[in-house]
């Protein structure tokens, strides 16, 4: 039976593309093929290769300059190289528009909101009133909407998760629902109707726990 070839995207340094290997390992672990995807800003380079690969993983990153979002930078802000963020959301359009799946962990769950129309808080701790710790890698309960993809597919309504993030979703875009909250109400989970997109604020790259392992499977699951 053919494997699911996944594209990951990488972080561009000078000479190089960058990403953790725990990503392409878990992709493994779950029985896919993980490819490391060329960061190019060509639109005609990214769709031959999304024609290529059989769903997306948009991987944790730095702060996306708020002006991909229509908003001025705050003193908060350590951006990601712009020609990523420009190619993570090229890729991030064309998979879609292939109806092939797409997942998002910590900061690709944020810009797959971009890219669809939402925006973020770019700082937590200074624009949301009595949120609990989001970052260092504390740890801290979601509560999941039962009614979501995200609950059947974790087979939870309540987990605990590692944090690793400063920013969040603020306006969510059109085309997605929540499916998973903190107490302070920070989204912690997004999907879409069709059961192609599914993001997670948390890294379950981390995580060797069933729940966490099922986002794996899931990608790499044709159905």
């Amino acid at each position: 039976m053919k494997k699911i070839i996944v594209g990951i995207t990488c972080d561009i340094k000078e000479k190089f593309y960058e990403s953790e290997r725990y990503y392409s390992d878990k992709i493994i672990e779950a029985g896919g093929i993980p490819f490391y995807l060329p960061m190019t800003v060509e639109p005609d380079a990214v769709y031959a290769v999304v024609k290529n690969i059989d769903a997306l993983l948009v991987t944790g990153s730095r702060d996306v300059d708020p002006s991909f979002y229509g908003e001025k930078k705050t003193s908060t802000i350590n951006p990601l190289d712009p020609n990523r963020t420009i190619s993570e959301l090229l890729y991030i359009k064309e998979t879609r528009s292939a109806k092939k799946k797409i997942l998002g962990i910590c900061g690709g769950m944020q810009l797959i909101n971009i890219g669809l129309g939402g925006n973020l808080f770019q700082d937590i701790k200074t624009m949301v009133p009595n949120s609990i710790q989001h970052t260092g890698g504390s740890d801290h309960f979601i509560a999941i909407n039962s009614n979501s993809y995200l609950s059947r597919l974790l087979k939870k309504k309540r987990l605990k998760v590692n944090s690793y993030h400063h920013q969040s979703i603020n306006k969510l875009a059109k085309p997605l629902l929540v499916s998973a909250r903190t107490s302070d109400l920070i989204i912690e989970g997004i999907e879409d109707k069709e059961r192609r997109i599914i993001g997670v604020q948390w890294h379950p790259e981390l995580s060797s726990s069933e729940a966490n392992s099922s986002l794996f499977k899931w990608i790499v699951n044709k159905k």
